[in-house]
């Protein structure tokens, strides 16, 4: 589930991803798409509101794509939740891009009106040959009709970019396609999630091999630059909130908030190089959020000492900062 629902129900409607090709994606792998009866479902909701009464104000649809269920099963469970849970006020679900389209609008309005809220659905690149890399099942034009159609359905509409999936050779173009494929469409929220190939993955092997080279954190945060400057047209929410993002503070809404976004790239970006390796340390072990945060009595000795234990065993900053991105994975 994304990190905005930590706090809903949980109501799994499918048992993993119908597609499971992406490249960059270890959650699912060698496990089997399938459906569960609505009886099922059914149950799971009369065993929650045994437990829960109706406190409940939020409720998550998983797993990876729902929406491909049959939608007189989810207008059944939709209408389960409204009937045991009076007081919810956003019930939300994962949905591909192409799930969206084959719903199509009659379909996806028959779900909003039945108390479906909000959708959220992985864009992770606005360009073609990014999505053809990551083998991601959909086109530059699979997501602009999707993100159209949810938005014409009336669901708030919340989509997820990746900094760094286009690796060194394609990073400038999936900045730059993926802004302009996100003011196209102007979802409600535009949520970051920084690459972290992951071994046992496509991705990972095509790093073994040469085939992609990631992005270091300051060329990932440059890159994020790089896509807020290419919004200027757009009207969303952006929001910085997953772990694997080295500037979690970078949130706000746009229009309004580019300039402040744009200036919090460069607050990183305009550090010493010395300085940004300490920051990184030090936000990649959980002990800052934000450069001023480098100025905490004792704190900058003390990343300045693990620095130089580091570099002492043999480790670079930079690899070692990749071990610890992908151990929260």
């Amino acid at each position: 589930r994304p990190p905005s629902e930590a706090g809903s129900l949980l109501v799994r409607v499918s048992r993993n991803c119908p597609w499971n090709r992406c490249a960059f994606c270890p959650v699912y792998k060698g496990e089997a798409y399938s459906r569960r009866p609505v009886t099922e479902v059914l149950a799971d909701i009369e065993e929650m509101a045994r437990s829960f009464g109706d406190a409940p104000r939020t409720a998550f649809l998983q797993d990876a794509d729902p929406l491909a269920a049959r939608p007189e099963d989810l207008l059944a469970i939709l209408g389960r939740l409204r009937d045991r849970f009076p007081r919810l006020s956003r019930v939300t679900a994962y949905a591909r891009s192409r799930t969206l389209e084959r719903r199509g609008l009659d379909d996806l309005k028959r779900l909003r009106e039945a108390g479906l809220t909000r959708i959220h659905t992985g864009f992770e690149s606005g360009s073609d040959r990014v999505l053809a890399m990551v083998d991601k099942g959909a086109t530059r034009e699979h997501h602009l009709a999707a993100g159209r159609l949810a938005k014409e359905a009336g669901f708030a509409l919340s989509v997820y970019v990746m900094p760094g999936l286009g690796g060194r050779g394609l990073s400038a173009e999936h900045a730059d396609e993926t802004a302009s494929l996100v003011a196209a469409t102007n979802p409600e929220f535009t949520r970051l999630r920084t690459t972290a190939p992951v071994g046992g993955t496509p991705l990972g092997e095509m790093v073994e091999t040469g085939a992609f080279v990631p992005l270091s954190e300051e060329e990932t945060v440059g890159e994020i630059r790089r896509f807020l400057a290419g919004l200027e047209a757009a009207a969303t929410r952006i929001e910085s909130d997953h772990v694997l993002n080295l500037l979690l503070h970078l949130r706000g809404d746009l229009p309004g908030d580019r300039g402040r976004l744009l200036a919090m790239c460069d607050e990183f970006l305009g550090l010493p190089p010395d300085e940004r390796t300490l920051f990184v340390l030090g936000r990649r072990t959980g002990r800052l959020r934000r450069p001023r945060d480098l100025d905490q009595p004792g704190l900058r000795a003390a990343l300045r000492a693990d620095l130089a234990a580091l570099e002492a065993s043999g480790e670079t900053p930079e690899s070692y900062f990749a071990i610890l991105r992908r151990a929260l994975l």
